[in-house]
């Protein structure tokens, strides 16, 4: 017997419709739209903004102005921090959720489709970089001096500062300078506990070029300092910390520190904390404008523990792509848009419950914590050991109250095999978008929390999504710590070490001190020499099908919804169930599939 159910969308109202479609996954929009032409109007015609600009569907900031008259405003996509430029052009909140959705999918992927730039800045070994999205530059040290601005497109040097090597003028930038970045203003510092403060885009500047504005003096050994939230904060050994307002100029001193002895130099900072690393201590949390002292974070008293399986003896090759203008020697290479996809870049990673099986390490040996980092949207904390270890606390406030005697409930402690070799940095960490990212014996790993900012193993870690690994060089021999990384919205950017030969670098070879003629002569037109670039892999999924660099991909590009759509959930299955049987000849149904794969496949 057939029961005939009557179209939901001539029974409910459409508020009710609405509410359900709320809790209807993106990937199942698509599919009802080609129901019948009365839910493609429904909900790609009439309702369309309603459905696509709710927080549901689409990640934007809690507060989204709207002009006057409707017209829509994505000025807040400006503030991503995307290296392809995903988001340039967006032109209705469908195609500003269709681009999120599809970024999502690849960075949630077992193997996520990636791309790559390799920029070399000149002939200089990359130290620490920032990177400006809003300008398109970067901005970075060298292990030899320097300050160095290049363009994010092209890789060309845009400006510089000579190395404290080669001059003694006042502006030289010593090797191995720290280098800390927002929005123009630039901090790094020189011989003498002092840091200097440069701004760009001052009164009669060229693109990239930086003004100094302030010299930061102490009467303390300083051994690191962090620069955001419009706050410079500065540590030294001497049991002294220093908070800066950098809105003010020249900045201002608004809070200075007592803290313990012997900081290690690692430090980040929130709104209203910063949080100091003190080795074997742990990490010291101090209240930036009072300078009160909050509580200690001892990773020690965490129980809760996790280790990253170990991985095979050998990774997929290496993508030499964005290697080869490097090493056949071309002064002009391509850095944007970076190179084509692949899915062999990252290898994917497993975690297991428990400490790492039949580790090489005293389990009673006391480690010395490093690098810690806060997130910039959450609660999150995390910090790195020597001993390969990584401390996630998932909410700091919590673990604060009581005197940390919260701690255990909102820690965890995730271990990797290590000798401790290369920590002679201290570590290097990066948190974004529930994911952190660290570097341990010559890989960083990519590892994915869940919504709380927890691990977790097993059969909830397929919501979770995968986690990920790849190495720090382009060969095993030239293996060296990482001295700077980030996760961006769009894309991983480490230094990255390589090796090129001589010739490919002669034309970057300016004001050093041998000639050209000598360096031919001592290394030979063959010489191969090891240095450290800037390593972008980019996980921007390709929104154009006629991409011909797409041949390298192992799966139907992304872009491509139809290839990627999920099962309808529960809501929109009862929702669909009222439908009493198909749509009839007579319904012109006809090319009314996702739009997202109709405009994809167009050209096709």
């Amino acid at each position: 017997m057939n029961v005939t159910i009557p179209d939901p969308l001539t029974v409910l109202p459409p508020e009710i419709v609405l509410r359900i479609l709320d809790f209807t996954p993106v990937s199942a929009l698509g599919s009802l739209t080609a129901v019948s032409p009365a839910w493609h109007q429904f909900i790609d015609g009439t309702h369309q903004e309603a459905i696509y600009s709710s927080p549901t569907k689409t990640s934007q900031p809690h507060k989204t102005s709207q002009p006057a008259g409707g017209a829509r405003d994505f000025s807040f996509v400006n503030d991503y921090t995307s290296f392809s430029k995903l988001f340039d052009g967006i032109t209705s909140w469908k195609d500003l959720c269709k681009r999120q959705t599809l970024l999502e999918r690849n960075w949630n992927s077992q193997q996520p489709t990636t791309r790559e730039s390799i920029l070399q800045v000149g002939n200089h070994a990359v130290w620490r970089f920032k990177a400006d999205f809003k300008r398109r530059i970067f901005i970075s040290t060298s292990h030899a001096g320097g300050l160095y601005v290049s363009d994010m497109d092209t890789g060309r040097i845009l400006w510089q500062l000579p190395s404290a090597l080669d001059t003694t003028e006042d502006h030289a930038v010593r090797p191995y300078a720290h280098l800390e970045y927002q929005d123009g203003m630039a901090a790094f510092d020189r011989e003498g506990d002092a840091v200097e403060v440069w701004r760009t885009d001052q009164e009669g500047t060229a693109r990239g070029e930086f003004q100094r504005v302030a010299v930061l003096d102490h009467d303390c050994q300083t051994r690191g300092f962090q620069l955001s939230y419009w706050t410079l904060v500065v540590v030294s050994v001497e049991g002294q910390g220093f908070v800066y307002d950098m809105k003010q100029n020249p900045p201002k001193l608004i809070t200075h520190l007592e803290i313990e002895q012997d900081a290690v130099g690692h430090l980040d900072q929130n709104e209203d904390v910063v949080v100091y690393s003190m080795g074997t201590r742990g990490y010291h949390v101090y209240e930036k404008k009072s300078g009160q002292a909050l509580g200690i974070l001892q990773p020690s008293q965490c129980t809760e523990e996790y280790h990253v399986e170990p991985l095979p003896p050998t990774d997929p090759p290496s993508s030499n792509a964005a290697l080869a203008a490097l090493r056949y020697g071309r002064p002009s290479r391509r850095i944007f848009p970076p190179s084509a996809p692949r899915k062999s870049r990252l290898t994917p990673i497993h975690l297991g419950r428990g400490p790492l099986p039949n580790a090489s390490r005293d389990p009673n040996e006391e480690d010395e914590w490093g690098a810690g980092m806060l997130d910039r949207s959450s609660n999150l904390f995390v910090g790195f050991s020597r001993l390969g270890r990584v401390f996630v606390c998932s909410d700091l406030r919590k673990a604060l109250e009581d005197g940390s005697k919260n701690l255990a409930s909102v820690s965890q402690i995730l271990e990797c095999e290590s000798d401790g070799s290369t920590f002679d940095l201290g570590g290097w960490l990066s948190a974004r978008n529930h994911r952190i990212m660290f570097e341990i014996q010559n890989r960083v790993y990519v590892v994915a929390l869940n919504e709380d900012n927890r691990i977790i193993v097993g059969d909830e870690a397929e919501e979770v999504g995968p986690s990920y690994s790849f190495l720090t060089s382009s060969a095993p021999q030239l293996a060296v710590p990482v001295s700077f990384m980030a996760l961006f919205d769009d894309a991983i950017m480490t230094t990255y070490a390589v090796r090129l030969p001589l010739q490919a670098q002669e034309y970057a070879m300016a004001n050093r001190q041998q000639t050209l003629g000598q360096r031919r002569e001592e290394g030979g037109n063959g010489r191969i020499f090891p240095t450290k670039a800037i390593r972008i892999i980019s996980l921007a999924p390709s929104l154009d099908n006629g991409d011909n660099a797409t041949t390298e991909v192992e799966d139907p590009i992304l872009a491509n919804l139809s290839q990627h759509i999920e099962r309808p959930q529960d809501e929109l299955l009862r929702l669909l169930l009222m439908f009493d049987e198909e749509p009839s000849d007579d319904d012109d149904v006809t090319g009314l599939e996702d739009e997202w794969v109709d405009e994809d496949d167009a050209t096709n």
